[in-house]
């Protein structure tokens, strides 16, 4: 079990913790493969994890013995159709709304326990407004967005720290350590850069990341809950839900 003291501030991983775009993916890649009369499975997702964009199509076609019906930038244009459609309507993740307006209310209501809020994702500006159009006003209530895909003060992505260390200085009253901190995160890069930078961290992982573990040494360095709704705030000195 790790170590838990209670927090001041909480920052929010977005891509697979708040909004279900594992699952945009996977259906875009599903609709990708039908044509070809091949089905888009979990262990291919999971065998394409991490890599970028062109790398895993590469690996895709090449897996499925399509290359001689469609090009690599073929795929690309049109994988890139679907999953612009399906992003602007990703469905929330279970348990979000409701731990995020549960926050929001305190910050407002309640100085003793004013808790700030932060989203940080590898996003860029472009992904971001696409992943966010829908939900808006849920978004609206977190105040600070950090998107290091394209932050010009963000050198490195996660796993690195950097994200998560922005962050923190730009909240308007920064905490006074990063133990103060939560960070909520569902893959492993991201639970890597909570911990490089200090934070306690949470992971709710999802999809190919539930499938496997970071080791014993990680593990024994955060709490892992099947989903958001499973988050108990009082376990970190948050006021407790209603």
């Amino acid at each position: 079990m790790p170590e838990i003291h209670p927090v001041s501030h909480v920052i929010f991983d977005f891509d697979g913790l708040l909004v279900d775009t594992e699952t945009c993916y996977t259906e875009a890649l599903a609709r990708m493969l039908k044509p070809f009369d091949r089905v888009f499975t979990m262990e291919k997702k999971a065998a394409m994890m991490g890599m970028k964009m062109q790398d895993a199509v590469e690996w895709l076609i090449s897996h499925e013995g399509i290359g001689e019906r469609v090009t690599t930038q073929e795929f690309m244009k049109d994988y890139i159709v679907h999953l612009d459609e399906l992003l602007r309507h990703g469905p929330l993740k279970e348990g979000a709304e409701r731990l995020v307006k549960h926050l929001d209310k305190h910050i407002v209501a309640v100085v003793k326990h004013n808790i700030p809020m932060a989203i940080c994702t590898g996003s860029n500006t472009k992904e971001y407004e696409q992943k966010s159009a829908s939900h808006r006003e849920l978004w609206a209530l977190i105040p600070l967005i950090v998107l290091t895909g394209d932050d010009p003060h963000v050198k490195n992505g996660k796993p690195a720290p950097d994200g998560y260390i922005e962050t923190m200085k730009r909240f308007p009253s920064p905490p006074s350590s990063a133990r103060d901190v939560l960070v909520l995160e569902d893959a492993p890069n991201g639970v890597k850069s909570g911990l490089a930078a200090g934070c306690q961290v949470v992971q709710v992982p999802t999809g190919p990341e539930a499938c496997f573990r970071m080791g014993a040494d990680i593990d024994a360095k955060i709490t892992v809950l099947s989903t958001l709704a499973d988050f108990d705030p009082t376990v970190f000195g948050l006021p407790a839900y209603d």
